[in-house]
């Protein structure tokens, strides 16, 4: 049972009536059916204030004032990584609490996108080769490329971004390598469609990608 529950005025009358009649405060719990906290709040009220009405609840100021969420919004539009505990132990406050602010200024908890971060070089040749070839005739050409997948020692991460934001640099968690677990793959694509996805074995790595790969394609 709460130990403060809403009471009616009837049943806040009756714990006073039932005072007056000589019951103390186990006796008025047992016959009202409510904790014996109940009773000595009302008691204590009626005692010190002559009244048995509610008093209006003055509101709290709030923990995040203005100045602090546009100073949260600030840091984490440059550093969406930030763990919340830090605003958390600095405001003296709770993290879901932290949480809340920013959700109420737009900032929503994301995960990452992750990728190999462009150099400007590479951007500047991918523009270079687009404009190159805009024209070109790629139904005849085969792409083909290898790629090594590696084992990674990010955990699961997570950022607090605006929305339509994720690819922006500082929203991007770059794809760091541990080397613990490496699988080697082949694969091509034309104008047709995709080609086949190929193994490349361990024993197989140290030689050319394409003689490696039709040696692999011979056996499958």
């Amino acid at each position: 049972m709460s130990q403060h529950r809403n009471l009616s005025v009837v049943e806040r009358s009756s714990i006073i009536n039932l005072r007056d009649s000589g019951l103390n405060i186990s006796e008025i719990s047992r016959e009202l059916n409510m904790s014996r906290n109940t009773v000595k709040l009302w008691l204590r009220r009626f005692d010190s204030e002559g009244s048995l009405e509610r008093m209006p609840r003055m509101p709290q100021p709030s923990i995040l004032t203005q100045e602090r969420v546009q100073r949260m919004v600030s840091v984490y539009e440059q550093h969406p990584f930030t763990p919340t505990r830090l605003f958390a132990e600095e405001f003296d406050c709770t993290a879901q609490t932290i949480r809340n602010g920013l959700r109420r200024a737009g900032i929503r908890n994301r995960k990452p996108a992750k990728k190999i971060l462009l150099t400007e070089a590479h951007k500047t040749a991918r523009v270079r080769f687009a404009r190159d070839y805009r024209d070109f005739d790629f139904s005849r050409v085969i792409f083909t490329d290898e790629k090594s997948f590696k084992s990674s020692q990010i955990g699961r991460r997570h950022l607090w971004r605006v929305n339509n934001t994720r690819y922006e640099p500082r929203n991007v968690l770059p794809n760091n390598e541990s080397g613990r677990v490496v699988v080697n793959m082949w694969a091509w694509m034309s104008a047709a469609g995709p080609g086949e996805l190929v193994y490349i074995p361990e024993e197989q790595q140290g030689q050319p990608t394409w003689s490696c790969c039709k040696t692999q394609c011979c056996l499958l």
